[in-house]
Order: C-alpha cells, then sequence, then structure tokens
C-alpha cells in the first residue's frame, strides 16, 4: 500500500462515514480536551451522554479550577475511571494559574499537565490548534496496522510485534503530504484535524471487528469492569454522593461491601480511594 493510495481510500471513505460529534464543532482547546478525557478507556455513547452535561456546569476553564470535588465526582458519575475527573481540574488549574487561563499549544508541554499523555496531547494540538504531528490512538494505530503491517503468519499475526516508532515514522509521512497531493485526493487541503478524525472513524467503524491491534508492542488487554476491584471502588463512591454531606462511617460503607458481596475488604477499597485523592478519612468516617 503506498501513502498516497492510502490516503485517497481513507478520505474516499470519511466522506461517506464521517462521525458527527459535538466536540468536533469546536475549536475551543478546553471542550476539546474535556471530550479527549472523558473518551479515554471509555465507548463514545457514554460521553456523549456525559460531555453535555459536564460542560453546562462547568462551560469554561475557569468554572472547573474553582470547581468542588464534591460537585465535580457527582456529575462526573457514570463515566468511571474517577481519577481523570480530579487530574482534568488539577490540569484546569495550573492552566489558569501558570499560562493566564491560555492552553499551551505544544504536544511536549501538555503531557506535563495531570493526566495528558502522549495521545491526549496530540489530539489537543492538532484538534485545537492544527498542529500538524502524527499520535496514535487504539483506532489510528488498528488503521496502520491493518494497511502497513499485514499479517505475515498462517495464524493471522506478524513475526514480530510492531512498535509505536515505527507506526509513526509511516503516520508522520502521510501527514505532512497530505496539502502536496490535490490531484490525487477529494479536496485540495486536508487539515491534519479532518485526516486525524477520518483515521479515528475508519479505526472504529470500518475495522471495529478486527483484532489486528494484538500485533502492536504496546497492546494490553483491557480488564472486566464486572465483579473487578474498581467495580467496587465505584459502587462505594456512588454510595458516598448519595450520602448527606457525600460522608458516611466505616461502618456503613463494610455494610454496603457486604450487601453488594465484595471479595475486598473496606480497608483496602478506602485506602486505594484515598490514595487518589477520592475521599478523605475524618475519624470513623469518609468523604468525598
Amino acid at each position: 500500500m503506498t501513502i498516497p493510495k492510502f490516503q485517497k481510500l481513507i478520505l474516499n471513505w470519511s466522506m461517506e462515514n464521517r462521525r458527527d460529534m459535538p466536540w468536533r464543532n469546536t475549536h475551543d482547546p478546553y471542550k476539546i480536551l474535556v471530550s479527549e478525557v472523558m473518551l479515554q478507556q471509555t465507548q463514545v455513547a457514554r460521553v456523549l451522554l456525559k460531555y453535555k452535561e459536564f460542560l453546562k456546569e462547568f462551560p469554561t476553564l475557569q468554572s472547573l479550577a474553582r470547581a468542588s470535588d464534591k460537585k465535580l465526582l457527582f456529575v462526573w458519575a457514570g463515566l468511571g475511571y474517577w481519577k481523570r475527573a480530579l487530574s482534568l481540574k488539577k490540569t484546569a488549574q495550573i492552566i489558569a494559574r501558570n499560562y493566564q487561563g491560555k492552553f499551551p499549544k505544544e504536544p511536549t508541554l501538555l503531557t506535563k499537565l495531570p493526566g495528558i499523555g502522549p495521545y491526549t496531547a496530540g489530539a489537543v494540538a492538532c484538534f485545537a490548534f492544527g498542529h500538524q504531528e502524527a499520535f496514535l490512538d487504539t483506532n489510528i494505530r488498528r488503521v496502520y496496522l491493518y494497511f502497513f503491517f499485514p499479517p505475515s503468519t498462517s495464524s493471522g499475526q506478524t513475526s514480530k510485534k510492531v512498535s509505536d516508532k515505527e507506526i509513526l515514522a509511516i503516520a508522520q509521512k502521510a501527514l505532512i503530504s497530505l496539502p502536496n497531493h490535490g490531484t490525487v485526493l477529494i479536496q485540495p487541503i486536508i487539515t491534519p484535524r479532518e485526516w486525524h478524525y477520518a483515521l479515528l472513524d475508519y479505526g472504529a467503524v470500518a475495522l471495529k471487528d478486527k483484532r489486528i491491534n494484538k500485533q502492536s508492542q504496546h497492546y494490553k488487554k483491557q480488564s472486566k469492569f464486572t465483579n473487578s476491584f474498581r467495580s467496587f471502588r465505584a459502587q462505594v463512591l456512588h454510595f458516598l454522593l448519595q450520602e448527606p454531606k457525600q460522608t458516611a462511617t466505616i461502618n456503613k460503607i463494610e455494610k454496603l461491601l457486604t450487601k453488594v458481596k465484595s471479595p475486598y475488604k473496606s480497608k483496602e477499597i478506602l485506602l486505594a480511594l484515598t490514595k487518589d485523592g477520592l475521599v478523605k478519612k475524618k475519624g470513623t468516617s469518609y468523604s468525598i
């Protein structure tokens, strides 16, 4: 597969199948960051339900920076991976304080902020500021593996695991050559933003049944949520959010965990929640 043919295939498909999402209709880095943090390890359908609600409560970077943890976690409920919410708030506070409310535009600066890894930094820099640097997530990685690293064994696996460095070398060539292929592509100029949206959509929709990401060196199978340690942590948080003043005694929490048949002791669950900054101990009680 040559890069020009690859570009044409992806963009032709995108013209007919581009997904419309609210965060794609803005260049506001704050709103884009909110969507990208929500989308970390969370299905799009769940994020669509929460995105507008979250922005209604915290419409600006400054409003999130000033929010109480209790209100923030109450609004975040339903998305899981609760620590992301606190990291997002910390990032808002750092940008408001250290950058006078203006987002840093370079991915290298964005990765220094809480909860922002290489993909999220690349996505915000690209979608908000048009930064011309390739980045990978599960869906984009799947696209490049499928077209440029086809299986080479009878079992459908490559003989070696593919590194992100190898994929990014091709991804960057495909990105920076886009404006120079007007006679090949449907449109004369494709922005980095639209190109990455096209890749995300193709990986999520056209290749959704392809298990090709196992060929990556960086592949990690996501653990099941049901009856996991995370699931019982979440039940404790939900319980506290519904309690008066979002506070409950250790005895009430132990009764909850007994009722839901948790194999984990209250001590280890509460220790983990405290370590992540999600709850605070007050005498014999715990509070959001």
